[in-house]
Parts: structure tokens; sequence; C-alpha cells
């Protein structure tokens, strides 16, 4: 007989119904794998899924059908599809980070951040022993620094192949304390081989922009994306990265991670929303319209950009997930960017900062960082 069980994911309810495709002990079997999450079945869920072995996946009836060649493929395409619907109900609400987490008994929650394959749920599953475990993969933050925890079942196995879905319980991981939780680190792994003695290390805060902004999920539906994710790094005292070859040595450093230090606060000047230009910005209002405009052929103007926030003197320009650093000159192309040519942008560039060596090709320099910035998609060229 088909199977529905209800799992609670982050704030959402999702429906999980298992058809007569999956044997009985397979239903039951990918059943208790959300035995910690699971729901009261009460009220109607944000989501159903649909799973089995045979057939297609796809959207049926307002639903999501999930199908795979075997009971373990299915577990775990289930899970990502919890997870995502989950992420994508919580969409402009927190920040969600690519990391697994854990909890002191305090609430204090440390999130350790990587892209698939870096080790986070090898992490949670060290870490997991001794502390709450909050997730293996999802960290959810609102922008009062709360975290929303996502003890979901864990993906065990080498990335990229099928893993093996086990509840935390059942790996012996410790349940999150029965109080209110809140960020208190972000850390970003770097696991190298040969590393006897790991160690902690403050991160520049542009440079942690730089490497978080691609293990975000649905960040710029954030209001102020960048300074949002800012805000949080600063609130947590700045980014640590953790240098290490095991994770069994990782609960010794949980101490050096909590007391580790960050660079002074930067100088941040937020700088809103300027006109953009996106890839079929060139067309013209139809002749005789009083909006008409002629472009000027070769004029460079700011692409289509998400975010922007001044760190000090660096420029962050948020993109579809990546932030570019912009130096140097850079900034100063990029706020003056609004329809004018090279020659105008030298003359531009040679008025606001300071005047170059002797030795120094202020054109070449310029045209140079041109070219970079239109294959970055930071700036189009008409």
């Amino acid at each position: 007989m088909p199977t529905a069980f209800d799992v609670r994911a982050l704030t959402s309810t999702v429906r999980i119904e298992l058809d007569d495709s999956l044997s009985t002990a397979d239903q039951e079997s990918i059943k208790a794998h959300w035995v910690d999450l699971a729901g009261d079945g009460g009220g109607e869920p944000d989501q159903v899924i649909h799973g089995g072995v045979s057939g297609g996946s796809g959207p049926v009836n307002g639903s999501w059908v999930v199908r795979a060649n075997s009971p373990r493929e299915l577990a775990q395409r289930i899970t990502s599809e919890i997870t995502v619907g989950a992420i994508g109900g919580l969409r402009g609400e927190a920040l969600m980070l690519h990391a697994s987490a854990v909890a002191l008994d305090d609430g204090r929650v440390i999130g350790f951040v990587g892209p698939s394959g870096r080790g986070k749920t090898t992490v949670a599953q060290a870490l997991g022993r001794s502390f709450g475990y909050v997730t293996d993969e999802t960290l959810a933050v609102r922008a009062d620094g709360s975290v929303i925890a996502y003890p979901k079942p864990l993906s065990i196995g080498s990335w990229p192949g099928v893993k093996t879905t086990e509840p935390a319980s059942s790996l012996g991981l410790r349940p999150m304390p029965a109080v209110d939780l809140q960020l208190a680190a972000i850390v970003l792994l770097d696991r190298r081989p040969g590393i006897e003695r790991p160690f902690v290390e403050s991160v520049p805060i542009v440079e942690a922009l730089s490497e978080l902004v691609p293990q975000t999920s649905h960040l710029p539906a954030l209001a102020r994306p960048l300074r949002a994710l800012l805000d949080t790094i600063l609130t947590t005292g700045g980014v640590r990265r953790v240098v290490y070859s095991e994770a069994s040595s990782l609960p010794a450093l949980v101490d050096d991670v909590l007391d580790a230090s960050g660079d002074e606060p930067p100088m941040l000047t937020d700088v809103g929303r300027l006109s953009q230009r996106d890839c079929d910005c060139f067309s013209r209002p139809d002749e005789g319209s009083d909006a008409a405009t002629v472009e000027t052929p070769g004029a460079y103007w700011r692409g289509t950009y998400s975010d922007a926030l001044l760190v000090d003197d660096a420029l962050i320009v948020l993109l579809s997930g990546r932030a570019v650093v912009l130096a140097g000159v850079g900034p100063t192309l990029w706020f003056t960017a609004d329809g004018l040519t090279e020659g105008e942008l030298q003359l531009a560039v040679l008025s606001e900062l300071p005047e170059p060596p002797p030795d120094v090709d202020a054109a070449a320099v310029v045209s140079e960082a041109l070219g970079e910035l239109v294959e970055e998609g930071i700036l189009v060229r008409a």
C-alpha cells in the first residue's frame, strides 16, 4: 500500500507520498530517514512530493513527482527536493548558507561553509557527537542572527554519486539544545592533506564576501543583500577559516573558532540602485517619443546587478551568484559609466584619482580595465 508522511523542513511542511512501485520495507526505510523531522500530519502541507522507482519525474497536478532507478537513489532525490522546497519557502526572509552547523549547549551556533564535496557532512558527523546537530547542508539565519534549524538526515558518501541517507539520531549525533539558537561564528572549510596541526585564521572581509556569496541561496531576494550578508559577518566577529586534514581534529578547535577576532570593522557605504543596462537595453523608443534618445556608439553603461557596496576603498558588485570586487580604477569606471565613451572615462579617472606615476600609461590602464569589466559583465558597451 502507498505510504504518506509529513516532514518539517525549515519553516515548511512537506508531504511525501510513496507509491506501490516500492516495497513496504523500502517505503518504511525512506520514512524512517525523516524520523527526526516528522510532522504531526495536521493541516495542509506547503508542498507534496510523490515518489517511486518507475516512470518519469516532473510536476503533476500541482505536485512534484520524483522517480529514480533504485530506492537508495530515490531517497537521495527526495532529500534534495525537500531541501530545495524548504529553501524556496524562506526566499527573501533569511540568509541561507551552504553549510553544516552545530550548536553549543547555550545556543551558540557555528556554521561551516563550503561547496559540495568540501566535507560539510563529515564535519557535522565529527562535531555532532559533542555538540547539538543543526544541519549538514543549509544554515538559515534571520536578520537578528537567530538560526532556523534543519537537522535533516545526513547524506553520506563520496561526491558525486548516490549517497546513503541516514537520520542524525541513528548516527548517534546529539540533538539541539532546547534554547534559542543564535549564530556565533561563520567558518570556511579548507581541508588540505598533510596538516599535522590544524589551525584557525581570520579572513579579510572583502575576501570573505567573495567566498561566501557563491555559497548562498536566494541572496539577491533579500533587501540590500550584500549589507545583510556583511552585517551577519560583522555580528559574528568576522569570518574564520579552518585549515585541517581530518575532521576528527575539529572538536578541539571550537574554542579557537569562538575566540578568533577579525580585522577592524571596515567603513561601509551603501551604493543603492543606480541606472543600469541589461543585454537588450539599446533598443530605442519610438520616433517622436519625448523619451527618444540617441546612444553614443561605444559608450559604456553599468550592466545588470543585484546590489553594490563600498567596503573601505573596494567596491563589491553582486551579480547572479557571485560577488565581483573592484579596486584601483574599477570603482571610478563603474560609478561614471553612464553612457560615456572610453576617452571620457579616461578623463574621469584622471580627475578623480591621484596622478599616475610617469611610467604608467593611464589610457592603457583604463582600456584594459574596461575590457575586463565588460568581460565580467560589470559594464556593457553600446
